[in-house]
Formats: C-alpha cells, sequence, structure tokens
C-alpha cells in the first residue's frame, strides 16, 4: 500500500515556522548552531536551549534539553534584561562562564564554546 505525501498546513505549518524561529533565536544568541551541541555523560549529543521566563520585573533563566525520553532543565540565573535576546545572550554567556554544563559532568561538542 502507497502513501500520499501530505502537506501541512494551518497550524502543523505555523508550529513549523515558530520552531524553526526559535532555533534561529537561539542560534544567534548562542553564537551559532555547533555552540547548542552538548554531549551527556553517556555520550550522546544533544541540542541545548535556554528557556526564558517573566519573573516580577526579571528573567528567569532555564537550560533544557531533550533526552532519555523526557526534558532536562537546569537554572541558570535570574536577570534583569531589556529584550527577549538580551536575556538570551546574557544566560548563553552566564551558562559558559559558570560552566553550568560541566559541573553536571556534560561537555561541550564544540571545545572553548
Amino acid at each position: 500500500m502507497r502513501k500520499e505525501a501530505m502537506t501541512i498546513s494551518g497550524a502543523g505549518a505555523r508550529m513549523n515556522r515558530k520552531t524553526r524561529e526559535a532555533a534561529a533565536e537561539q542560534d544567534a544568541a548562542a553564537g551559532g548552531t555547533d555552540f547548542r551541541k552538548m554531549r551527556t555523560k553517556t555520550g550522546d549529543v544533544v541540542t541545548v536551549s535556554l528557556s526564558v521566563s517573566p519573573s516580577g520585573s526579571a528573567s528567569r533563566l532555564i537550560l533544557r534539553f531533550k533526552w532519555g525520553g523526557g526534558t532536562v532543565q537546569r537554572p541558570v540565573a535570574t536577570i534583569e534584561a531589556a529584550s527577549r535576546m538580551e536575556a538570551l545572550r546574557e544566560g548563553w554567556r552566564l551558562i559558559r562562564e559558570n560552566k553550568v554544563v560541566e559541573k553536571e559532568g556534560w561537555s561541550w561538542v564544540v571545545a572553548g564554546s
């Protein structure tokens, strides 16, 4: 039985576009796609994202990635930022400066990221 190709439209297409836009935003803030790639303790390579949640007048930053059938989350910081992009850039800087990944026994795929 032959399966027909399906064209996604409506909410599905918007979601895909939103996902692409969110990835591009994360890539720009991190310094590029490669700088978001992380190796877990088991050697699996995952793509890390930062969640930005308003917390009063500040933004709460959480490192997130999908792994082993779930979502792993680690708090990064709560900061003041003029925009979402500013919060993301500062969050990526803090992740590296505070060695959030390394403290968990994980490592960046790209050395020096």
